[in-house]
């Protein structure tokens, strides 16, 4: 029997908490053409920028 695919967004292997930020109009355009391109989420692009920002300032 074909296995039943469940509809919907698959969910995420760690739970995530949800922030508000502000950012520049003409940042928003860039990361918004970025995701586009990449067929990401910009939320993806937002977490991958600050993964590398804080491995990079918490090397002491």
């Amino acid at each position: 029997m074909p296995e039943t695919k469940i509809r919907g967004r698959p969910k995420a292997k760690a739970k995530m908490e949800q922030i508000t930020i502000k950012l520049p109009p003409g940042m928003i355009d860039e990361l918004r053409d970025l995701s586009g391109k990449s067929y990401n989420p910009m939320s993806y692009h937002i977490r991958q920028a600050i993964v590398e920002y804080l491995e990079k300032n918490n090397k002491k």
